[in-house]
C-alpha cells in the first residue's frame, strides 16, 4: 500500500472536505478523488460517506485511520534510521498563540537545530488536543483544565511545565496612578477604572465567564468597557495607558506593564500548563525530547 497515499488519505480525513484537503496539500480535488477510489479498491470497503459536496469518514473509515497513522509512522521511523542526518526531521507543534509565543524559546533551546523542520500551528486548545490524538502534531501546549475536559487524552503522556496565576496590570501611563501611585487599591476603587476583556478565552477559543479572562466577575464587578477578539489588540489598548487588563504573568512581566494589587480580591486565576505528546506515536527523537524538556524544567524548578 503506497504511504504518499496514506499521507493524503490521513489529510483528508482530518478535514473532510476535498476542497481544504486539496489545498493543504496542492494537489487538485479530482488527484485526492482518485487517492480515496485506489484505497477503497484495495480495501474492498467504503471509507467515506458522501454527503452532498462534502465527505466525512465512516466506521470503517475512521478504522482504517488509525492503522494508517501507524503505517506511516513505522515508514517514517525506517527512513529516519537508515537516512541518518541527511534528511530533516519534520516537528509539528500545535497549541494556542499565547502560550506558543512564550514556551517557544524554551522547547525550541531543547533540539538540535540541525536535522529538524518545525511546523508550527497556532489553533485553540481542543483543536491541538485533536491534532495529537489522530496523529498530525506530534506535541501540543494546553492548559490542564483543557486535557481534563477531553475525551481524547487517555493514552497521551503529559509534561508539566508551569502554573501561570493571572494579574492586573496597566501601563506606566495609566490616569489610575494619578490617584494610586503606587498601584495598590480595593475593588471598589477599582470599579471606575475601564477594564480591556478577551471575547472569547486566548486559550481554548470560547466565551467564558463575563469576560473570558478568568476574573470572577460574578464575585468581584469590575467595568468592562472593550471587548477584544484579538489579544494583541487588547495588548495595545492596554499598553496606551487606554485600560487595564487581567493577565497570565508571563504577559504582566512585560516592562512596558505594572502589576496593580487589589487589596481585597481573595480571588485569583492560575492555569497549570502542559506539553503532552502521545507515546504510541512516538519516534526516537520525540522520546529524547520529552525526557530533555523533564529535565531542564526539573532545573529550572
Amino acid at each position: 500500500m503506497d504511504t504518499e497515499d496514506l499521507r493524503k488519505f490521513l489529510v483528508i480525513a482530518k478535514h473532510n472536505n476535498l476542497q481544504q484537503a486539496s489545498a493543504t496539500l496542492n494537489v487538485t480535488p479530482g488527484a485526492l478523488s482518485k487517492v480515496i477510489k485506489r484505497l477503497e479498491i484495495k480495501l474492498n470497503t467504503q471509507l467515506f460517506k458522501r454527503i452532498g459536496r462534502n465527505i466525512k469518514l465512516n466506521q470503517q473509515g475512521e478504522k482504517f485511520r488509525h492503522y494508517a497513522l501507524n503505517l506511516v509512522h513505522e515508514a517514517d521511523q525506517a527512513i529516519s534510521e537508515f537516512n541518518g542526518s541527511t534528511k530533516n526531521t519534520v516537528v509539528n507543534l500545535s497549541g494556542p498563540s499565547l502560550l506558543l509565543q512564550h514556551y517557544l524559546p524554551f522547547l525550541l533551546s531543547q533540539f538540535n537545530e540541525q536535522g529538524f523542520q518545525f511546523n508550527i500551528d497556532t489553533s485553540w486548545e481542543g483543536q491541538a488536543i485533536e491534532q495529537v490524538a489522530s496523529g498530525h502534531a506530534h506535541l501540543a501546549l494546553v492548559t490542564e483544565v483543557a486535557l481534563n475536559e477531553s475525551t481524547l487524552q487517555s493514552d497521551f503522556e503529559r509534561i508539566y511545565l508551569g502554573t501561570t496565576t493571572f494579574k492586573v496590570v496597566a501601563a506606566h501611563s495609566h490616569p489610575l496612578f494619578e490617584q494610586f501611585s503606587k498601584g495598590s487599591l480595593t475593588n471598589r476603587e477599582l470599579f471606575q477604572f475601564s477594564f480591556a476583556c478577551p471575547s472569547i478565552s486566548p486559550f481554548c477559543g470560547v466565551t467564558r465567564g463575563v469576560g473570558s479572562d478568568g476574573w470572577r466577575d460574578d464575585k468581584v464587578p469590575r467595568t468592562i468597557s472593550y471587548r477584544c477578539n484579538d489579544f494583541s489588540t487588547l495588548l495595545s489598548l492596554v499598553k496606551q495607558g487606554i485600560a487595564l487588563a487581567y493577565v497570565p504573568d508571563f504577559i504582566a512581566n512585560d516592562p512596558a506593564l505594572k502589576v496593580i494589587d487589589v487589596l481585597d480580591c481573595n480571588y485569583t486565576c492560575q492555569e497549570r500548563l502542559e506539553l503532552v505528546y502521545k507515546p504510541s506515536l512516538a519516534t526516537g527523537w520525540l522520546n529524547q525530547f520529552a525526557a530533555k524538556v523533564r529535565a531542564a524544567h526539573q532545573r529550572i524548578a
